[in-house]
């Protein structure tokens, strides 16, 4: 009986036992299904990562152009714009000296050139219109008579000056041409080509001095204009106010004087 007994005490034991071990294993493996390990975990974490990061990168592109800067050139290195119709005269203005006796012309021509804006800004008339021939009379006997302004006559001055007082006079005689056209033919009947002679040789010496040449303007165009002196005195008159500067040899002289001052002119 008491085998018996132990017999069944053991068996029970046994069982208890294995179903213990049994359930262990089983909470084990459940365990071990549902619970990642620690390195899995950091392995589909870093993967995570890279998956993102390459999700992130597809909206990035792959190089980044850096804006562009606009680079201004040095304006102490720049080159002068030789093409500019200014600069010629410009350089000239910055590097020329001119003499004193250059001084004395350009300034008193350069007020007259005032006085013909103002004169030009009225109303117009014949007045008007008689000062301004009187006005480019008084120039041509500076250039081409020997006249004097304040004691210097035209041929006393530098190459420099003469350039400078021939493009005055060229710019007065266009101003006054663009308000009352063919003036100069109006003058007198006796000088009708002679004046406008002399006006096409101090453009073409404005433009460039070697093209000048008083005595370009011919022995019959400087007679017709010694034979009108007494008629073109009375244009000079009416523009005193505007030439005051300039003292007249064409019309200070006896034509007989200026005969002789012409023979003379020419022989040198």
């Amino acid at each position: 009986m008491k085998k018996i007994i132990l017999i069944i005490l053991i068996s029970l034991f046994v069982t208890g036992c294995g179903s213990k071990e049994l359930e262990t294993k089983q909470n084990n493996f459940v365990n071990e299904s549902t619970i990642p390990d620690y390195e899995d975990q950091q392995e589909e974490k870093e993967y995570n990562q890279v998956f993102t990061n390459e999700e992130k990168n597809e909206n990035i592109p792959s190089s980044i152009e850096e804006p562009k800067q606009e680079t201004k050139p040095n304006q102490d290195t720049l080159e002068p714009n030789v093409s500019s119709p200014n600069f010629k005269e410009e350089e000239k203005e910055e590097t020329i000296t001119y003499s004193n006796k250059d001084n004395i012309a350009i300034s008193s021509i350069e007020t007259i050139n005032q006085n013909v804006d103002d004169l030009l800004k009225k109303e117009k008339s014949e007045d008007t219109k008689s000062k301004l021939k009187g006005v480019f009379i008084t120039l041509v006997d500076f250039v081409f008579y020997d006249g004097q302004i304040k004691g210097v006559t035209f041929n006393e001055l530098t190459d420099a000056g003469k350039t400078k007082v021939l493009n005055l006079i060229k710019t007065i005689d266009e101003k006054i041409e663009n308000y009352f056209p063919n003036y100069k033919e109006n003058i007198s009947t006796k000088t009708k080509q002679a004046f406008t002679k002399a006006s096409e040789i101090i453009k073409n010496g404005a433009n460039n001095l070697n093209n000048f040449a008083k005595d370009k303007l011919g022995e019959e165009y400087y007679q017709e204009i010694i034979d009108s002196k007494d008629e073109l005195v009375l244009y000079t008159k009416n523009a005193l106010s505007i030439v005051g500067d300039i003292s007249s040899n064409l019309f200070t002289k006896a034509k007989d004087s200026l005969k002789s001052w012409y023979e003379n002119f020419k022989n040198k």
